[in-house]
């Protein structure tokens, strides 16, 4: 059974008398089931979700521009190795960002990686993707022309690339000596080296593109703690909830509570006009999602109090549940 939202000719700005106010409230507000109250239970008892790390943001801000300095002065160096294995190549720098670590397995997937960490720091992934793989492969077997494969590079392609990969990470470790007189130490790209590289909340990720006798790109990723140089690091002094629960309790936020949303056709949008009727595909006691910039936090039903219609909150949402 759907309730249909009447959009009335004329909104009255006459306040509903208490007789009015009580048949509204008695038809609307009805006492939570079983399973919404286990729900709002369940939900109050749960951990909370902790803040994000204030910090590591500043530091992902704060370690773009020294990458993409680190990108800049290596294009150089990449430029005139790469010749070596490819013919004509040209790299350019297209800068820093930051990136999103549930993308970058699929990423680094088809490409060739190598590891290289500055003294204890963590390390740092340099990946080779594109039909330079194939280029360099092609060549290192006696190909004279090389065409462009159009494909993600083969297993033995990038077995057959490594040669120049590891010169690539050696003209790598030329440019990162001209900003720290740290050395750098190559390690073999196991999962689990991978993984630990990748193990942060935030990744700071950098592009090169290759054009010319073959094309490509090659990717810088790391945490922003290995980037940033010790001296670079922004201080951090651990802060307990009540600390952050004070400094953050006085920030407006917005909450947008929905009814429902109904999909209709343009030549139904453009027919809308007073006395039109819109059937909602829910019901007027179902409980209501309730946002805060556009994540879900809590489910509530719709009262009426002190005149005026309210949300009260049914229940908190939790990672996974549904619609108490």
């Amino acid at each position: 059974m759907a309730r249909r939202l009447l959009v009335p000719e004329v909104v009255s700005d006459v306040p509903l008398d208490p007789q009015e106010l009580e048949a509204l409230q008695a038809a609307i507000r009805q006492p939570p089931s079983p399973a919404a109250a286990a729900a709002a239970a369940a939900a109050a008892a749960a951990e909370a979700v902790p803040w994000p790390l204030f910090a590591a943001d500043r530091s992902a801000r704060a370690a773009r521009p020294r990458l993409a300095e680190l990108a800049q002065r290596w294009s150089r160096w990449l430029t005139r190795t790469l010749r070596a294995f490819v013919g004509d190549a040209v790299v350019e720098s297209l800068g820093a960002e930051i990136v999103d670590t549930t993308t970058l397995a699929d990423e680094l997937r088809p490409m060739w990686v190598g590891l290289v960490e500055p003294g204890t720091r963590g390390a740092r992934i340099v990946a080779f993707g594109g039909d330079v793989i194939e280029a360099a492969a092609a060549r290192r077997c006696g190909a004279s022309v090389i065409k462009a494969a159009g494909r993600e590079p083969t297993p033995l392609a990038r077995r057959l690339f490594e040669p120049a990969g590891q010169a690539a990470l050696a003209a790598f470790e030329r440019a990162w000596s001209e900003l720290e007189p740290i050395a750098l130490t190559r390690h073999a790209p196991h999962p689990e080296a991978l993984a630990l590289a990748l193990g942060g909340d935030t990744i700071v990720a950098a592009t090169l593109a290759i054009s010319g006798g073959a094309t490509g790109r090659v990717r810088i990723l790391a945490r922003p703690d290995v980037i940033l140089s010790p001296a670079d690091v922004t201080p951090t002094v651990p802060a307990d909830a009540a600390t952050i629960a004070a400094a953050l309790g006085a920030v407006p936020v917005e909450l947008r509570v929905e009814l429902a949303t109904v999909p209709i056709k343009l030549e139904e949008l453009r027919a809308l006009g007073p006395g039109s009727e819109l059937t909602l595909p829910v019901f007027i006691d179902d409980a209501m999602p309730i946002y805060c910039g556009d994540v879900l936090k809590a489910w509530g039903r719709p009262v009426v109090t002190r005149g005026v219609v309210a949300v009260e909150v049914a229940a908190v949402a939790v990672p996974g549940g549904t619609r108490p």
